[in-house]
C-alpha cells in the first residue's frame, strides 16, 4: 500500500543507494530498512543522513547489511519503496507496475520503460485476469505437485490389491512393506503442504505478507479439526448429525462444526483472499501502534472466524445435500442414467473445489450399507480422464518442446496414481478446453458404466482401480450386471471414457477461441509460438530440434571441459 507522505522519500533513497545496479535485495525489521548492496562505496551516505525519513545508519559488516533506521512506520515506508521503484514485495524480485497519477506526482526515468514493459504483456479482459491470477497462485507450487504425484504413482503400485485381501507388493514382501511404509509419510504430508502453499502464494500474489497466508493455512489444518474424509455416517444417519463441532450456542445446538480444510483448495483460495483484503483495510490505519496490534488479530483471527462460521458451514451443507441427493438418484431406476453420468462429468470440477472430499463419506456410506458403491467407479474414470486430456493437449501441441516435460509426467500420475491435481491445475483447468473434454468423456463412459451395473468397492482411483470392479452386483440393491461381469463392463467404459476424452480434447482445441487462449498463454509460459511452430515444416522442425540438442551437449561438453581444467589447476 502505497503512502504518499513517503513517495518522494524512496525516490532519493532509491537514487542514493545506487538504484538497480547496486541494490541486490532489501528487507525490514521493526525498525530499519535492511539493504543488501554490491558497493557500499558509492550510497550518498550524507544525503540519506539528512533526509527527514532517516533517523540513522547503521552498518552491519558482518552481516553485510547496510541499515537505515526509519522508525517503527517502517513496514509502510517498505511498501512504498516496492511499489514506487518497482520492486516485489520479496525485495529482490523486479516487477513491471505503473504508478497510478492520483497516487503520485512525480516521473522518474524508469516510469517509461515500465509503461512499454506493461503494455507490451498486459492481461486483456476479466477472464484472462482471473487465469493470470490463478497461474500466480499455482505456477510456484507446479514441481512440487509433479513431485507428490509421482510419489503417490509409486506408493499405489506397492500398496494396490491385485487379487484380494493382502495381494499388495506391500503385504506380501518385507520390503516393499516398509518402502510403501516410507512413501506414505512422504506422500501424506503433501496435501498439507500444497493447502498451505495455496494460501501462501495467493498473499504474495496479491503483494501482501506471505507469512499470514501461512499462518492461516497452518491454522485451518490443524489436527483439532476433523477432515471430511474421517466421518462415516452409519445407515440412517447424516453427516450433519454426526459431524464433530462446538456448542457455542448451548448444548445440543452443534455450530459451527470442526471441518478441517485439507485438501480443500479452492475454499482454501477464497479464505486467503479474504485474509488478504484484511490486510489491506489494516494497513490503513493510521495509527502505527494500533495497527500492529490490531493488524495481526484482525487477519488472522477475523479470517479464522470468516472460514469457520461462514466457508465451512457452507461446504457442510452442500456436502450433507449432496450425500442425501446422491444416495436417492444412485438407487433410483430412472434418476441414475442421468444423475450419476453427470456427477462423474463434475468430479473434476469438485476436485478443483476440494468438494470432492464430501462425497468420501458418501462411499464409506454406500459400502457399509451395500459392500460396493457405484460412485467409485465414477472416480475411477474421472481420475484417468484427466490424464489421458493433458496427454492429449500435449499431442495438440507437441512442438512446444517444454510442454512434453511437464504435461507427460503430470498425465501418467493422473492414469496410474489416480493424483490428478497436476495436470488440473497446470493444464486442464488453465487451458479449459481439456477439463470440458474430460467432462464429456466421463458421463459417456459413466453411462456405459451405470446402464451396465458395473459396482466396486473403495480402492485406488487410477488405472489400478480396474481390480476395484465386482464381478457382480450386489443382491442389496436389487440390480444385475450385465453379462460378461463387472471386470468387463469396468473395462469397457475406462476404454470409451478415455477415447472420447482424447478424441474431444482434439476437437475442442482447434476451436478459434481455444486456440488463440492456449496460444497466448503457452506464448506467456514458455516463451514460444504455436502460430510461428506449426507454420515450420516437419524436416526444417526436426532440423532445429537436432541443432538444439547438439547445442545443448556441446554446452555440457565445455562445461564439463571447463571442471576438468580447474581440477588439473588445482
Amino acid at each position: 500500500m502505497i503512502k504518499k507522505k513517503y513517495i518522494d522519500s524512496v525516490q532519493e533513497l532509491f537514487e542514493d543507494l545506487g538504484g538497480y545496479a547496486n541494490i541486490d535485495y532489501f528487507t525490514h525489521c521493526m525498525t530499519r530498512m535492511r539493504f543488501h548492496l554490491k558497493d557500499w562505496s558509492i550510497v550518498n551516505e550524507a544525503k540519506i543522513k539528512a533526509s527527514s525519513y532517516a533517523t540513522g545508519i547503521n552498518k552491519n559488516q558482518g552481516g553485510d547489511e547496510y541499515q537505515i533506521i526509519v522508525g517503527m512506520d517502517v513496514a509502510d515506508f517498505y511498501d512504498t519503496f516496492c511499489e514506487i521503484n518497482g520492486f516485489d514485495k520479496d525485495g529482490k524480485t523486479i516487477i513491471f507496475k505503473e504508478i497510478s497519477q492520483k497516487d503520485t506526482n512525480f516521473k522518474t526515468k524508469q516510469i517509461e520503460d515500465i509503461k512499454q514493459m506493461k503494455d507490451k504483456f498486459k492481461v486483456k479482459g476479466l477472464t484472462n485476469k482471473c487465469l493470470s491470477f490463478i497461474s500466480k497462485v499455482f505456477s510456484p507450487i507446479v514441481y512440487p505437485l509433479i513431485g507428490y504425484g509421482l510419489l503417490l504413482t509409486l506408493w499405489s503400485v506397492m500398496t494396490v490389491e491385485w487379487s484380494g485381501k493382502d495381494s499388495s507388493l506391500a503385504s506380501t514382501v518385507h520390503f516393499f512393506g516398509e518402502f510403501a511404509s516410507i512413501l506414505d509419510v512422504l506422500t501424506s504430508t503433501f496435501s498439507l503442504f500444497i493447502t498451505i502453499a495455496v494460501s501462501y502464494t495467493v498473499f504474495k500474489a496479491m503483494r501482501c505478507t506471505p507469512i499470514y497466508g501461512i499462518l492461516i493455512g497452518v491454522v485451518l489444518t490443524a489436527p483439532g479439526l476433523v477432515a471430511m474424509g474421517d466421518v462415516k455416517p452409519e445407515s440412517g444417519q447424516t453427516i450433519l448429525g454426526v459431524y464433530p463441532g462446538w456448542t457455542l450456542f448451548g448444548e445440543g445446538i452443534t455450530y459451527p462444526w470442526k471441518i478441517n480444510f485439507n485438501g480443500l483448495m479452492v475454499p482454501m483460495i477464497f479464505i486467503a483472499i479474504f485474509g488478504a483484503y484484511m490486510e489491506i483495510w489494516t494497513s490503513k490505519i493510521k495509527n502505527t501502534t494500533a495497527k500492529n496490534i490490531v493488524g495481526p488479530i484482525a487477519i488472522i483471527g477475523v479470517t479464522f472466524l470468516f472460514a469457520i462460521f461462514v466457508v465451512a458451514p457452507i461446504g457442510m451443507l452442500f456436502t450433507n445435500y449432496l450425500s442425501i441427493s446422491v444416495n436417492w438418484l444412485s438407487t433410483n431406476s430412472i434418476a441414475k442414467y442421468i444423475a450419476l453420468p453427470l456427477l462423474g462429468a463434475a468430479y473434476g470440477p469438485l476436485v478443483i473445489t476440494g468438494l470432492h472430499h464430501s462425497l468420501t463419506p458418501i462411499i464409506l456410506q454406500g459400502q457399509a450399507a451395500y459392500g460396493t458403491t457405484i460412485i467409485q467407479g465414477l472416480c475411477t474414470l474421472s481420475n484417468i480422464s484427466q490424464g489421458v486430456a493433458t496427454i492429449a493437449f500435449v499431442v495438440l501441441n507437441r512442438r512446444v518442446r517444454q510442454l512434453k516435460e511437464l504435461g507427460v509426467s503430470n498425465g501418467v500420475s493422473a492414469i496410474v496414481g489416480g493424483i490428478t491435481e497436476p495436470s488440473l491445475f497446470t493444464v486442464n483447468l488453465k487451458h479449459l478446453f481439456p477439463l470440458i473434454a474430460c467432462s464429456i468423456g466421463v458421463f459417456c463412459g459413466s453411462l456405459v458404466l451405470v446402464a451396465s451395473n458395473t459396482f466396486a468397492v473403495q480402492g485406488a482411483s487410477s488405472i489400478f482401480g480396474f481390480l476395484m470392479f465386482q464381478h457382480k452386483a450386489p443382491e442389496l440393491t436389487g440390480a444385475t450386471t450385465w453379462i460378461g461381469g463387472g471386470y468387463v463392463w469396468g473395462g469397457i467404459s475406462i476404454l470409451v471414457s478415455c477415447s472420447v476424452t482424447f478424441t474431444m480434447t482434439l476437437v475442442l482445441g482447434k476451436i478459434k477461441f481455444f486456440e488463440k487462449r492456449t496460444r497466448d498463454l503457452l506464448l506467456e509460459d514458455y516463451n514460444e509460438d504455436i502460430y510461428e511452430l506449426k507454420a515450420i515444416s516437419k524436416k526444417d522442425f526436426k532440423e532445429l530440434i537436432l541443432k538444439d540438442k547438439q547445442s545443448k551437449l556441446a554446452l555440457k561438453n565445455q562445461i564439463k571441459a571447463e571442471k576438468n581444467n580447474n581440477r588439473s589447476i588445482k
